[in-house]
Protein backbone atom coordinates (compact mmCIF):
# COMPACT_ATOMS: atom_id res chain seq x y z
CA UNK A 1 0.00 0.00 0.00
CA UNK A 2 1.57 3.21 -1.08
CA UNK A 3 0.18 6.60 1.06
CA UNK A 4 1.04 9.90 0.71
CA UNK A 5 0.81 11.85 3.95
CA UNK A 6 2.56 15.12 5.20
CA UNK A 7 6.64 15.29 6.09
CA UNK A 8 5.70 16.28 9.16
CA UNK A 9 3.27 13.66 9.85
CA UNK A 10 5.42 11.41 8.79
CA UNK A 11 8.68 12.20 10.62
CA UNK A 12 6.24 11.62 13.97
CA UNK A 13 5.26 9.07 13.29
CA UNK A 14 8.69 7.58 12.50
CA UNK A 15 9.92 9.10 15.62
CA UNK A 16 6.88 7.80 17.85
CA UNK A 17 6.63 4.31 16.75
CA UNK A 18 10.08 3.09 18.07
CA UNK A 19 9.37 5.00 21.51
CA UNK A 20 5.83 3.33 21.92
CA UNK A 21 6.51 -0.08 20.32
CA UNK A 22 9.93 -0.39 21.22
CA UNK A 23 12.78 -0.55 18.38
CA UNK A 24 11.65 -3.95 15.77
CA UNK A 25 11.00 -4.27 12.22
CA UNK A 26 6.82 -3.56 12.13
CA UNK A 27 6.46 -1.13 14.72
CA UNK A 28 5.79 1.09 12.02
CA UNK A 29 2.91 -0.86 10.40
CA UNK A 30 1.56 -1.49 14.37
CA UNK A 31 0.63 2.23 14.41
CA UNK A 32 -0.87 2.91 11.72
CA UNK A 33 -2.73 0.01 11.52
CA UNK A 34 -3.74 1.25 15.55
CA UNK A 35 -4.51 5.04 13.89
CA UNK A 36 -6.84 3.09 10.91
CA UNK A 37 -9.04 0.74 13.10
CA UNK A 38 -9.41 3.78 15.95
CA UNK A 39 -10.28 6.00 12.73
CA UNK A 40 -12.59 3.81 10.68
CA UNK A 41 -14.09 1.41 12.74
CA UNK A 42 -17.26 3.50 14.90
CA UNK A 43 -17.33 4.80 11.31
CA UNK A 44 -18.42 1.71 9.64
CA UNK A 45 -21.53 1.33 11.24
CA UNK A 46 -24.69 2.47 9.26
CA UNK A 47 -27.51 2.62 11.21
CA UNK A 48 -30.18 4.49 10.17
CA UNK A 49 -31.48 7.46 12.40
CA UNK A 50 -34.90 8.82 12.95
CA UNK A 51 -35.03 12.62 12.22
CA UNK A 52 -34.87 14.06 15.44
CA UNK A 53 -38.50 16.27 16.61
CA UNK A 54 -38.10 19.73 16.11
CA UNK A 55 -37.16 20.53 19.94
CA UNK A 56 -34.14 18.50 19.34
CA UNK A 57 -33.22 19.78 16.40
CA UNK A 58 -33.22 23.57 17.87
CA UNK A 59 -31.55 22.51 20.99
CA UNK A 60 -28.34 20.70 19.10
CA UNK A 61 -27.98 24.14 16.85
CA UNK A 62 -27.84 25.90 20.43
CA UNK A 63 -25.27 23.65 21.68
CA UNK A 64 -22.95 23.45 18.17
CA UNK A 65 -23.23 27.17 18.57
CA UNK A 66 -22.22 27.50 22.53
CA UNK A 67 -19.54 24.73 21.21
CA UNK A 68 -18.47 27.26 18.05
CA UNK A 69 -18.12 29.94 20.71
CA UNK A 70 -15.97 27.98 23.32
CA UNK A 71 -13.68 26.64 20.86
CA UNK A 72 -13.69 30.13 19.16
CA UNK A 73 -14.83 28.32 15.77
CA UNK A 74 -16.14 30.84 12.78
CA UNK A 75 -17.50 27.30 11.41
CA UNK A 76 -19.77 24.02 13.03
CA UNK A 77 -16.62 21.79 14.28
CA UNK A 78 -16.71 18.61 12.81
CA UNK A 79 -15.16 16.71 16.13
CA UNK A 80 -15.52 17.83 20.16
CA UNK A 81 -14.60 16.42 23.24
CA UNK A 82 -16.95 14.45 25.50
CA UNK A 83 -16.29 17.62 28.17
CA UNK A 84 -16.53 20.38 25.85
CA UNK A 85 -20.22 18.46 24.73
CA UNK A 86 -21.00 18.27 28.01
CA UNK A 87 -19.96 21.90 29.19
CA UNK A 88 -21.86 23.43 26.22
CA UNK A 89 -24.64 21.23 26.90
CA UNK A 90 -25.00 22.35 30.67
CA UNK A 91 -24.46 26.27 29.54
CA UNK A 92 -27.81 25.28 27.24
CA UNK A 93 -29.93 23.02 28.73
CA UNK A 94 -28.82 23.36 32.27
CA UNK A 95 -26.02 21.66 34.50
CA UNK A 96 -27.80 18.33 36.48
CA UNK A 97 -25.98 15.67 35.31
CA UNK A 98 -29.18 14.01 34.43
CA UNK A 99 -30.54 16.66 31.67
CA UNK A 100 -27.21 16.86 30.07
CA UNK A 101 -27.09 12.85 30.10
CA UNK A 102 -30.60 13.16 29.11
CA UNK A 103 -29.65 15.43 25.83
CA UNK A 104 -26.03 13.26 24.80
CA UNK A 105 -28.70 10.38 24.50
CA UNK A 106 -31.07 11.84 22.42
CA UNK A 107 -28.44 13.56 19.84
CA UNK A 108 -26.88 10.39 19.56
CA UNK A 109 -30.29 8.63 19.27
CA UNK A 110 -31.35 10.82 16.39
CA UNK A 111 -27.42 10.67 15.03
CA UNK A 112 -26.95 14.19 15.46
CA UNK A 113 -23.42 12.71 17.59
CA UNK A 114 -21.46 9.90 17.28
CA UNK A 115 -18.91 8.51 19.80
CA UNK A 116 -15.52 8.08 17.72
CA UNK A 117 -13.14 7.41 20.13
CA UNK A 118 -12.07 7.49 23.63
CA UNK A 119 -13.20 6.86 26.54
CA UNK A 120 -15.82 8.29 28.80
CA UNK A 121 -15.35 11.16 29.81
CA UNK A 122 -12.42 11.97 27.30
CA UNK A 123 -14.20 10.39 23.83
CA UNK A 124 -14.14 12.39 21.01
CA UNK A 125 -17.15 13.20 19.43
CA UNK A 126 -18.55 13.73 16.02
CA UNK A 127 -20.64 16.31 15.25
CA UNK A 128 -22.72 15.24 12.12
Amino acid sequence: MTVYVDKKLYQDLIDFAPRYYGRFKGAISYVVEEALREFLYPRLSTQAHPNPRPTVRQVYEKVVEKLKEIEQFVFKPKETTEKKLEFAIAEVRGSDPRTVAKWKGLFEKYGLIKFVGGFAPNRRVELL
